[in-house]
């Protein structure tokens, strides 16, 4: 199971958990084996190969030739990659899925993947208040759901004592007539809707918030949950009856004399902050891998409701709240408050990336900040950083665990709770590493170049996902006592992925080596070989 646990509060293994032990404590990691399929995304094109103009990769991925040489360049926030009139990223463009309008044409579109898309519409297409409607839309109510989070205070030791008032992008919000659903659809970048209302409101007419999203079929993919279990729980139980998708309902008549449909913290709005960030994972996992879905996930919060794990993922299915999910993550509801923390969140959800896309290594126990771990168990901790920042786009890394909040940077390689590890050449490439560093390493790798692509094709890569792997890394089990120190080590035998052979994917698929190099110093760090990458 892969835990947050940087503060030692729990184990990682990894992928598919059935033949694990259910809270992966001790020797019980070693049972977890990936059952990923092989996945590749197009490879990169040669120039020739190339539009004249360039192309998107995605909606949010400009690639272009420059000098002979394919050039690509991530859009900036808020903005998508456009193929007409010309290529390039365009402010305004990107949308959320599920969003529908009328084009300047009069085309019913719906956005797709974060772009727009035409789809049939024999009727007509009917403008309303931010939404189109394919035929008449009839009475129609517009307005704007938000919710309140708090944020780090400046000095990063706590939360802030005000609240903010924040969009609420990507929920699907529903008009119920009685009991009868009536409309529904998914809130914009800004958190705005119109849905269709009866013509004459009654009492028991209602407008609802879900904390869900959908995935290419239409079906609920993701979605934040409260458990119904309060207290201490392990991770092994599966919730049952009084386990609930988070949602929040005003009456119709209420939301029309004022429509602002405000989630407090009261409320459970912290909820609604970890389905910013899931939403937000998705959509990334959408730009980056083709338009493809992830593994349909729940992701686990009930305040007052804490799990032996801390905070974690495992790609352990499960039927609950109406339908099967192939991974979950669990999250802490106590009074940490760590559910503010999308850096942690996202931490969590690169987990759910590797284990949708790559190959997690399955390597698993305790582990602490600025403490080296093994191999496999700092290369699924590293990507899971690094893919946390560059998701939300910043450096620094922060959670609030056991009364105490921290953070890392990887742009300065700098924590507030204890020096930086760094590796040493000496050592070689299978050396036990601060999973920080391989997030550092993977930050610099990313940051410079203009777009951190080739990191996901590598991710995706056949060679990452094909055992053994060429470094020929087997995983291991531990323990550790109070201060950290290792105890009864087992070398399972099982391959196992690593850093190293994820720098050999990325060279192998031209990334240039001087960059490399750049970010692991090998000369006195890391000592990976550019110059000699493994290549199938």
């Amino acid at each position: 199971m892969f835990c947050a646990g940087l503060l030692g509060l729990g184990c990682d293994s990894g992928a598919e958990l059935t033949p694990c032990a259910p809270d992966c404590e001790g020797a019980a990691c070693a049972a977890c084996v990936s059952t990923l399929p092989e996945e590749q995304l197009r490879s990169a094109q040669s120039c020739d190969q190339l539009p004249a103009q360039g192309r998107c990769l995605g909606p949010r991925v400009l690639e272009r030739c420059e000098g002979g040489v394919v050039h690509r360049e991530d859009c900036g926030a808020d903005t998508a990659c456009v193929e007409t009139p010309e290529v390039a990223c365009v402010a305004g463009a990107a949308c959320v899925d599920g969003v529908s309008r009328c084009s300047e044409a009069g085309a019913w579109e719906v956005c797709t993947n974060s772009q727009w898309v035409a789809r049939a519409c024999d009727a007509g297409c009917e403008p309303a208040a931010g939404r189109g409607f394919c035929g008449g839309p009839g009475p129609t109510l517009s307005g704007t759901v938000r919710y309140a989070r708090r944020f780090p205070d400046a000095a990063f030791r706590g939360w802030t004592a005000e609240v903010d008032l924040v969009p609420a992008r990507g929920f699907l919000i529903v008009s119920f007539q009685g009991g009868a659903l009536l409309d529904s659809q998914v809130t914009d970048g800004a958190g705005r809707f119109t849905l269709k209302v009866p013509a004459s409101l009654r009492e028991d007419d209602r407008i609802v918030v879900y904390a869900v999203g959908q995935g290419r079929d239409g079906a609920v993919a993701y979605a934040v949950a409260d458990p119904g279990l309060p207290g201490e729980q392990r991770v092994a139980t599966v919730p049952g009856d009084t386990a609930r998708i988070w949602s929040w309902a005003h009456p119709t008549r209420e939301v029309w004399e004022q429509p602002v449909f405000t989630l407090t913290e009261a409320e459970g709005s912290g909820a609604a902050a970890v389905f910013d960030s899931l939403g937000t994972a998705w959509r990334r996992m959408r730009e980056r891998f083709g338009g493809r879905d992830g593994l349909p996930v729940v992701a686990w919060l009930g305040f007052g409701t804490t799990w032996s794990c801390g905070a974690c993922f495992a790609r352990w299915p499960v039927t609950a709240v109406g339908r099967k999910w192939d991974a979950q993550v669990w999250l802490p509801g106590d009074s940490d408050a760590a559910w503010w923390s999308d850096a942690m969140v996202m931490h969590e959800l690169g987990h759910w990336v590797m284990a949708s896309r790559g190959a997690p290594p399955d390597e698993g126990g305790p582990h602490y900040v600025g403490v080296p771990t093994f191999p496999g168990q700092a290369w699924s901790e590293g990507w899971a950083t690094w893919f946390s920042t560059d998701a939300r786009r910043s450096p620094r890394y922060y959670d609030r665990q056991g009364g105490t909040m921290f953070w890392v940077d990887l742009s300065a390689r700098a924590s507030s709770v204890s020096a930086w590890a760094r590796p040493h050449a000496e050592d070689g490439l299978l050396q036990a590493m601060d999973e920080n560093e391989v997030a550092a390493i993977l930050y610099r790798t990313a940051t410079s170049t203009p777009s951190s692509q080739p990191l996901y094709d590598a991710l995706s890569a056949p060679a990452m996902n094909r055992a053994p792997w060429a470094r020929g890394y087997t995983r291991h089990t531990w323990s550790r006592d109070a201060k950290g120190a290792l105890s009864g080590v087992v070398d399972t035998g099982k391959p196992s992925p690593c850093l190293a052979d994820f720098l050999d994917a990325m060279v192998c698929q031209g990334f240039p080596r001087a960059r490399v190099d750049a970010a692991t110093e090998p000369a006195t760090a890391f000592p990976y070989p550019s110059h000699e990458p493994l290549c199938p």
